[in-house]
């Protein structure tokens, strides 16, 4: 079993270059992933575009997804309607709809071979209360026809209802695709991490580790926003752990999603099943590989075949649980694409229609919906203030981690002055690193099932070596750094 996305086999990426000195742009996009990628795709026809990523293009949140393309959403329309409204909740499934739309076109268009498949949506319930009907009445209310139906899998299952109209699709492969139409008109750099913004009255000034770069247009397309101002970001969206799993089956030519507190996600790649689940927000349960575990225990209870690969990812959500996805209303040239919770296919698709709208001073319809700086809400506050709560009850209690044992030759330990984390491998070297993230001074836990150090109150991610592996940090934690 491989601690590593399905997506990730067999995937070739013909490297780009990074950047090795200042450069000046009219609009740089920062971000190579389904967001980022699609924003490019729509701005070959402006002039001096340049797009930069950390890593690899698609190497990062969207390589760990599961490759849906449904507005079937668990409970979110529900969820929409508690913090605004019908008329939201609606426009938030009009919006779904037409990114599906929109990467159907973009596959036919350019020829694209992502390995698309049209894939009835299911939407279950292990429980018999009655809620499964909310969503009914929801689609009813909206004009959308479903089909009641059996769950075609053996899976706990009292409720069940189809939509016909969705697809699955390889998004590393798609986002390839993107990548070779838009590199003749667009620059792009890999391996090129922004690590600090400056503004000033009518440019924008990003740092990279390499060289500055000046621009007219900012898009910021990194899954969680690397800056704290402005907008003041870390305070108003909230991460969740998700877990995922692939193994070998027959091709059930469907995907399924249910609306229970434990959520099973499934889809099919080919001959392999993909089970996904069991997401918690990031600061509850620090136990990464326990949590790992329940899922690969669900598995094994109604599954046969071994697992092949087995993998996590965070998922970025808003207090109001619409994505943010627009410009800054103090900095009309910053734009911004974040917090599409859970559901990063269709809303970075999206996002490449309505931000590319937005710098070519075109009307987008879905501006208003999703824009970043919206009206406070009920629902917004509650959960502001539980996430909020929670990240500080976990910032506190990492604090206690001072002389800990997380696992068997795992530990912090103050060195020098200094809080370390220190990794004992199997050949008895020692990996020692700082145990503070460079972003909000949270300190670190160990992820036994990946063997990284993680921050739990906003994501970032190291090896046992300190380098950098995912932001919101910039900065890695080697102990040999200022």
């Amino acid at each position: 079993m491989k601690q590593k996305s399905i997506w990730l086999n067999e995937i070739s990426n013909p490297s780009s270059d990074s950047l090795d000195k200042d450069i000046t742009c009219n609009i740089l996009i920062i971000g190579g992933g389904m967001a980022g990628m699609n924003v490019a795709l729509n701005l070959t026809d402006e002039d001096d575009v340049v797009l930069i990523d950390k890593g690899e293009v698609g190497y990062g949140v969207t390589s760990h997804t599961t490759g849906k393309l449904t507005y079937l959403q668990g409970t979110i329309y529900r969820d929409i309607m508690k913090a605004y409204d019908f008329d939201v909740a609606r426009d938030y499934l009009s919006s779904q709809k037409e990114a599906i739309d929109i990467a159907l076109s973009n596959i036919e268009k350019y020829n694209i071979d992502c390995d698309l498949e049209k894939s009835d949506s299911f939407l279950f319930t292990t429980s018999d209360n009655g809620d499964l009907n909310k969503e009914r009445d929801f689609l009813t209310k909206c004009n959308i026809k479903y089909e009641d139906a059996k769950l075609p899998i053996k899976i706990p299952c009292v409720d069940c209802f189809k939509v016909t109209d969705t697809y699955v699709f390889h998004p590393l492969k798609y986002i390839m695709a993107l990548k070779s139409v838009v590199e003749d008109k667009i620059k792009i750099y890999e391996n090129t991490r922004a690590i600090d913004l400056d503004i000033y009255e009518d440019y924008y000034l990003i740092k990279t580790e390499k060289g500055n770069i000046k621009t007219k247009k900012l898009v910021i397309a990194t899954h969680y926003p690397f800056f704290i101002i402005p907008g003041l970001l870390p305070i108003k969206l909230g991460l969740e752990q998700s877990y995922a799993m692939a193994a070998k089956h027959i091709n059930g030519k469907f995907n399924a999603i249910n609306i229970d507190k434990e959520v099973y996600s499934i889809r099919f790649y080919k001959d392999n099943i993909i089970v996904g689940g069991f997401s918690h927000a990031l600061s509850e349960n620090i136990d990464y590989k326990g949590e790992e575990d329940k899922l690969l225990n669900f598995y094994n209870t109604y599954f046969e075949n071994p697992i092949d690969e087995v993998w996590m990812t965070h998922d970025l959500k808003a207090h109001d649980y619409l994505p943010m996805i627009g410009r800054f209303d103090n900095h009309p040239n910053l734009f911004l694409a974040t917090a599409f919770n859970k559901w990063g296919m269709t809303n970075g698709i999206l996002s490449g229609k309505i931000l590319s709208d937005l710098i070519k001073g075109k009307e987008n319809k879905y501006e208003s919906l999703f824009k970043i700086n919206r009206p406070f809400s009920l629902e917004k506050a509650k959960n502001f203030t539980t996430d909020n709560f929670k990240i500080g009850k976990v910032y506190v209690e990492s604090k206690l981690n001072k002389n800990k044992e997380f696992y068997n030759k795992v530990y912090v330990k103050d060195i020098d002055g200094i809080s370390c984390g220190i990794y004992v491998d199997e050949e008895g070297n020692k990996h020692i690193v700082k145990n503070t993230c460079p972003h909000f001074k949270c300190s670190l836990i160990f992820n036994n099932a990946d063997k990284t150090w993680d921050c739990p109150c906003h994501g970032s991610r190291f090896d046992i070596d300190g380098n950098l592996i995912e932001g919101p940090s910039v900065f890695s934690i080697k102990i040999n750094d200022d």
